[in-house]
């Protein structure tokens, strides 16, 4: 509607200048400020009415334009619009819709806070529960696979004696041990066998929670989703 350098005409930046034109004077024509157009509020020169920015704007005599603004201000006055009672009140509100808007981040944040904290416990305390089965169980067969191991390491044991024995030529040192050397080859003529232990080479990812199974990919899929902002609560303020 007008530029700045006519409102700045009387500017304090303009006044406090060197090269400031004395006070009353547009900035744009050098010329006397005459004339207060309504349209703008601003003060202008004939200039700024007839070629100016402000040509066919509405103009009142300086006497009237203050008269007019004065009795506006008095006018605010008496509806009570000055009282900073008002806007005080006003300002108590916003700044109450503020505080209540910070303590309410605060508390979904803490609340976000101690619902991972509870999740890492829990998801830290089944990883020790599947560690601690992966070992019982990994004791368990190992412990077979030992005890098999002790078997042969003592036929094989039995075989070496067996093999020196008989190259002995000592035969009351043969006939002494035949109980040990029957019983040896009783127990060499023993078919291998095929036991059985199991090894775990995988975990089973499947999330299964009230009859509904998901693979590690869906649960992955379901976390990523999972802790969404809640309902939000309608909380109005003066303004």
């Amino acid at each position: 509607m007008h530029s700045d350098q006519t409102k700045s005409a009387l500017s304090a930046k303009q006044l406090n200048s060197e090269d400031t034109l004395r006070v009353g004077e547009c900035i744009n024509h050098k010329r006397q400020l005459e004339a207060f157009c309504t349209v703008c509020h601003v003060l202008i020169c004939p200039t700024c009415l007839m070629f100016g920015e402000h040509k066919g704007h509405l103009v009142d005599q300086m006497d009237k334009a203050t008269k007019d603004l004065r009795t506006q201000m008095d006018s605010a006055a008496k509806e009570g619009l000055l009282k900073l009672e008002k806007t005080e009140t006003v300002l108590v509100d916003i700044r109450h819709t503020k505080l209540t808007f910070e303590e309410s981040k605060q508390k979904v944040l803490k609340e976000i806070e101690q619902t991972f904290a509870t999740i890492f416990k829990l998801i830290k305390q089944r990883k020790d529960e599947v560690v601690n089965l992966i070992n019982q169980h990994y004791e368990i067969q190992v412990n077979n696979i030992d005890t098999q191991e002790q078997i042969w390491m003592d036929k094989q044991s039995r075989a070496y004696d067996v093999i020196k024995l008989a190259k002995s030529t000592n035969d009351y040192q043969l006939l002494e041990k035949a109980t040990y050397i029957l019983e040896s080859l009783d127990i060499l003529r023993q078919t291998p066998t095929y036991k059985n232990v199991f090894i775990v080479n995988s975990i089973d990812t499947t999330f299964n929670t009230n009859n509904i199974s998901l693979n590690l990919s869906e649960f992955q899929k379901g976390l990523q989703n999972w802790i969404k902002l809640g309902e939000s609560v309608l909380i109005q303020f003066k303004c």
